[in-house]
């Protein structure tokens, strides 16, 4: 009798955070602060995340949702929402910050109250983390440490690549790894075009790339037995997108094309490819 091989299972991902919220670091500060209104992101958040549960619903499919650790104190009715309807919560960090701008004993206070906090929200072990900006690079390669100190698992912060300019690491492991201190690695997604690594499977690569390349690079990868990392942000698939009239156009373009309009094209996605939380994947692969 032939060998059947299960359809490789991929990592379905949200990061959850508010628009502003998200490009602080990247918006000119006078920007930042004028459309920064907590309040006001909160609600962002609450509607946007309830369009992705419904979606995820919809299509049968559970996902892991990062959380700052800040949600659970201000809007922790989102994170009770998303944990109810049986989906892995975890950590994006306590407030929306580059790990590069930080030193480790603030990371180690910061990732350890956002870790309780979500965890007595949600009445889950908190396992996962992801940075916010994917700001783990060879700068702060030592927030691994730090991060199994404090009982996490698995993280999926690194991207390989190195043509980015907030974030990446060129030449890292593409592929699911355990790290020297035990914490098992899982990268966002890249594919080999030309000899050269090219991000995709998510965020502004999800909102810019063809549906039609999108799918066949998840193909492709999963072809060769390799799950992989989706990830996508509330507002770039739920109807609130605040103006930030000051933009230039060149981010303008890059923030907004196409954001608070992807829940069709999630929706063409979930129905041609497997997904499951981050966790769950981990331990099909014998990671966890």
């Amino acid at each position: 009798m032939d060998h059947v091989v299960a359809p490789v299972v991929n990592a379905f991902s949200v990061d959850v955070e508010g628009f502003v919220e998200a490009n602080l670091e990247g918006f000119p500060a006078e920007v930042a602060r004028r459309h920064t209104h907590r309040p006001h992101e909160d609600d962002e958040i609450r509607e946007n995340t309830d369009s992705v549960l419904r979606l995820l619903e919809g299509a049968n499919i559970r996902a892991t949702f990062f959380f700052l650790g800040r949600i659970a104190r201000d809007a922790p009715d989102v994170v009770r929402s998303v944990a109810d309807t049986g989906h892995e919560i975890a950590c994006h960090g306590d407030e929306h910050r580059r790990l590069t701008g930080m030193d480790p004993s603030a990371l180690d206070e910061a990732v350890r109250r956002a870790k309780a906090g979500l965890e007595e929200v949600s009445g889950q072990a908190i396992i996962g983390f992801r940075a916010p900006d994917f700001s783990i690079t060879r700068d702060s390669l030592w927030a691994f440490d730090i991060l199994q100190q404090a009982g996490f698992l698995y993280d999926s912060s690194v991207y390989p690549i190195g043509i980015h300019d907030v974030y990446g690491i060129a030449g890292a492991e593409a592929g699911v790894h355990r790290l020297a201190n035990g914490l098992v690695e899982f990268p966002l997604s890249t594919a080999t075009v030309f000899g050269r690594r090219i991000p995709f499977g998510g965020g502004g690569y999800f909102r810019f790339y063809p549906m039609a390349l999108t799918r066949r690079l998840i193909r492709h990868a999963n072809a060769e037995g390799r799950p992989v990392m989706f990830y996508i942000h509330p507002y770039e698939a739920g109807p609130v997108v605040p103006e930030v009239a000051e933009l230039p156009w060149l981010r303008r373009l890059r923030h907004y094309y196409r954001s608070g309009r992807g829940g069709e094209r999630l929706a063409s996605l979930v129905r041609t490819s497997r997904f499951a939380p981050v966790a769950e994947v981990l331990r099909l692969h014998h990671a966890l």
